[in-house]
């Protein structure tokens, strides 16, 4: 048994180390997914779903990465973001309201009796 694998019932189990360290050689870019999932033995499936675990920015551009946008994006991302700040405001307002109505106590005791 080495560090990287383990067998267990003729299943291999890889150390999440190594697995990580698989995931950069693809992000690298300079080989094909397939190619490096052949050289270490696994399927490119099996690849995929620990770059899925150990790389979420793997699906990000890398100009997203990386921060750049272009004065249009910024524009766009500002004001998506400014109808999310007054729709936010806006559901505050009703949840207020909404806990004051029901904080409040009915004037009778007892709604719609009547004494």
């Amino acid at each position: 048994m080495t560090d990287t694998l383990a067998h267990k019932g003729g299943r291999r189990e890889f150390d999440e180390t190594f697995k990580r360290h698989v995931v950069e050689l693809t992000l690298s870019g300079d080989r094909p997914l397939k190619q490096i999932a052949a050289e270490v033995g696994i399927s490119q499936w099996t690849l995929y779903r620990w770059r899925s675990l150990y790389a979420p920015k793997a699906r990000a551009s890398k100009k997203e990465q990386q921060g750049l946008q272009s004065p249009e994006e910024k524009d766009e991302e500002i004001r998506r973001l400014r109808a999310e700040v007054v729709r936010l405001q806006e559901r505050e307002i009703i949840l207020k309201r909404s806990v004051g109505i029901l904080s409040e106590t009915p004037r009778s005791g007892i709604p719609g009796s009547r004494r």
